[in-house]
C-alpha cells in the first residue's frame, strides 16, 4: 500500500504540476488549500485533511488526456484505508458508483472545463468571427485599463475577495481556496497574480499558474467595471501565446449559461466533462 500511496514533497508537487493538463492539477493550489498531497501509483493526485477528515480525489490521470479512469475505485478504496476519513470528495472523467468502501455519495455535481487553444487563437483580433472581441477589447483600451504582473496579495485584494464573498453563498471548497491564497503566492514560485488598475486603483485580478503546456486561471476577482473581464482574458492569451503555452484553461462552466456563453465567445472550447462526487462514511450504527 505504501509503495502505491507516496506523499509529495514540495519539489515533487512542482514536478507532478508540470505533467498535468487542466486546472484540476494545479497541486500547488490544492496542496495548500487541501491538505497533505499524495499520489496514487505516480498516477493520481489526492489530499489529506486530518482535522476535517476529509480525502480529495483527483481521479483525471497525469500525463494522459485520453485516461479512462483505469483503477479509480481501487484508488479510492486505498485512500479510505490509508487516512479513515469521514468523507472523501472525488472528481473524476464520470461518474463513480453511488457506494464505495463503506461510503455514500451524497452529492453529485457535473459540469465542464473550458479551454482556449492559443496556438489557433488570433491574437490580432482579425476577422468577423472576432468582431465582438474586438469591440470589448477596444472598450477596455478606451477606459484606459492598465495590467501589471504580480506575487504580492495586498490589502486591496483582500477587499475585492471579501466583497467577492458577499455576492453568493459559496461551498466549504471555495472559501479554503481563497483563504489560503496569500500561503499559495507566498510558498510557491509559479503562480502569479494579473492585476488590472484603473488610474492607480485595482479593480480586478486573476490567479494564474502554469501546468505542462497549458496555463490555467483557476481563481478571478472583480469590482463592477465594464469590458474588465474581457481586458484581463486577452492580456492573459498574449502571455500565454508569447511564453509558448498550447492551452489556456479558463475553468469550469458552474452550469451558468451566462458564464458558458462569455467561455464560447472567446472560443473556449470543453474539453473535458468532470464529475464531482460527495461521500460519506456510512453510519454502521
Amino acid at each position: 500500500m505504501k509503495q502505491k500511496l507516496k506523499q509529495l514533497t514540495q519539489n515533487e508537487i512542482v514536478h507532478c504540476q508540470k505533467r498535468g493538463y487542466f486546472d484540476e492539477h494545479l497541486a500547488t493550489l490544492y496542496s495548500v488549500a487541501y491538505g497533505e498531497p499524495y499520489i496514487y501509483k505516480n498516477k493520481y493526485l489526492l489530499y489529506h485533511d486530518p482535522m476535517s477528515r476529509t480525502v480529495w480525489l483527483t481521479l483525471f490521470g497525469l500525463d494522459n488526456e485520453k485516461d479512462t479512469s483505469v483503477d479509480a475505485t481501487e484508488c479510492f478504496e486505498a485512500s479510505v484505508k490509508a487516512f479513515q476519513p469521514n468523507k472523501v470528495i472525488t472528481t473524476s472523467p464520470t461518474r463513480l458508483p453511488s457506494n464505495l468502501a463503506d461510503f455514500h455519495c451524497e452529492t453529485v455535481y457535473e459540469d465542464k472545463d473550458y479551454q482556449i487553444n492559443l496556438q489557433q487563437f488570433d491574437e490580432k483580433l482579425n476577422g468577423g468571427s472576432y468582431k465582438h472581441l474586438r469591440y470589448r477589447v477596444n472598450n477596455a483600451e478606451k477606459l484606459g485599463y492598465t495590467l501589471a504582473v504580480g506575487k504580492e496579495l495586498t490589502v486591496a485584494h483582500s477587499h475585492i475577495i471579501a466583497l467577492h464573498l458577499t455576492k453568493k453563498s459559496y461551498a466549504p471548497w471555495d472559501y479554503q481556496l481563497y483563504l489560503r491564497l496569500g500561503e499559495y503566492l507566498k510558498r510557491f514560485s509559479s503562480p502569479k497574480l494579473f492585476n488590472v488598475f484603473s488610474s492607480d486603483m485595482l479593480i480586478g485580478f486573476d490567479v494564474v499558474d502554469f501546468l505542462a503546456n497549458t496555463m490555467a486561471a483557476p481563481l478571478g476577482f472583480y469590482h463592477d467595471y465594464p469590458s474588465l473581464a474581457d481586458f484581463l482574458l486577452y492580456q492573459e492569451i498574449l502571455h500565454g501565446k508569447r511564453q509558448g503555452f498550447e492551452w489556456f484553461d479558463i475553468g469550469w462552466a458552474c452550469n451558468n449559461p451566462g458564464l458558458e456563453a462569455f467561455k464560447q465567445k472567446w472560443k473556449a472550447i470543453s474539453r473535458f466533462s468532470v464529475c464531482m462526487q460527495e461521500y460519506q462514511k456510512i453510519n454502521e450504527n
